[in-house]
């Protein structure tokens, strides 16, 4: 294998990985604004918007709590 053909595969390795990572987020992101919507209703765009600025581990903070919750107030602390 060239030197060429070994970059070009760790290239498209990093790329998959990547991609991999970003539907994650994507997934943590969509199940955080899920069963924030279900617990308390309507969210406001500001909110969701703030939400989906947050890292994987903050929104896994989210997920992790939600049934501790007793209004969005609380979801609030996570974003500063």
């Amino acid at each position: 294998m060239t030197l060429a053909e070994q970059l070009r595969e760790e290239g498209l390795i990093k790329g998959i990985e990547k991609g991999i990572e970003k539907g994650k987020q994507e997934e943590r992101l969509n199940t955080t604004i899920k069963l924030l919507t279900k617990k308390f209703g309507f969210l406001p765009e500001d909110l969701r918007t703030s939400i989906s600025e947050l890292d994987h581990a903050t929104l896994e903070g989210i997920i992790e709590d939600i049934f501790n919750y007793e209004s969005l107030e609380d979801v609030k602390r996570y974003i500063q």
